[in-house]
């Protein structure tokens, strides 16, 4: 048994020489089930902030920024996994290894980390595909220090420290109903606004669907 590529890059298997189309979407809801994760269309909001805006300076920085540098894999999930297991992060758990360590190592991501009295206590990724519009794909406090006041500091100083590499233009993100209820005010606070508004298809661990449903939706 062995799978085979049309020329529309349609993959199908031969059994006994019978030929045996694959829905690569359905097998891919099929594994992420397997593994406690279900697709489901979720709301999600686009923001983006113009360098112009200046917010930084209205949040006096707690701790100090660092350039991350992960040294492989394992560090990297330690982090993301310890900072987006209360949100439903699955994206880069979902990642195969090779593809994962391929993206630490690239020239187009660039990871932050905050820290206060040399502790990790944020943690923000950003994909430069476009190095004239970055992307905010990640960003969190570590679960003993949210409710510290550090979020918008460590997201405004962060960004300005991105805005001012030339070539960019604006920075956005996007956030959805399973992120915390005032995320989006936080980005708003810190200069971001809505320019999108869409029903996208993510993946969620069933767990945390149900916890997060209890814990804000009762």
């Amino acid at each position: 048994m062995k799978i085979i590529y049309t020329l529309l890059n349609y993959p199908y298997l031969t059994v006994n020489s019978t030929k045996l189309f694959i829905n690569i979407e359905d097998l891919n809801k099929k594994i992420e089930k397997a593994m406690g994760y279900i697709t489901i269309p979720v709301k999600t909001w686009y923001l983006q902030k113009d360098k112009q805006i200046q917010m930084h300076l209205s949040f006096p920085l707690k701790g100090k920024i660092e350039e991350w540098h992960p040294v492989n894999n394992t560090e990297y999930l330690d982090v993301y996994n310890a900072i987006g297991k209360d949100w439903g992060w699955t994206g880069r758990v979902l990642m195969k290894e090779n593809e994962l360590q391929d993206w630490l190592n690239s020239d187009q991501s660039k990871f932050y980390i905050l820290k206060i009295e040399n502790n990790a206590a944020g943690f923000m990724e950003l994909d430069f595909k476009d190095p004239s519009r970055p992307e905010i794909v990640y960003f969190g406090l570590m679960p003993d220090y949210i409710g510290q006041q550090l979020g918008l500091p460590f997201l405004t100083h962060t960004v300005h420290t991105i805005e001012l590499l030339e070539e960019v233009k604006n920075v956005w993100l996007h956030t959805c109903e399973y992120d915390h209820p005032s995320a989006i005010k936080v980005y708003q606070k810190a200069g971001f606004e809505i320019y999108k508004e869409e029903v996208d298809e993510e993946p969620y661990d069933e767990d945390f669907l149900k916890e997060f449903k209890e814990k804000f939706r009762n």
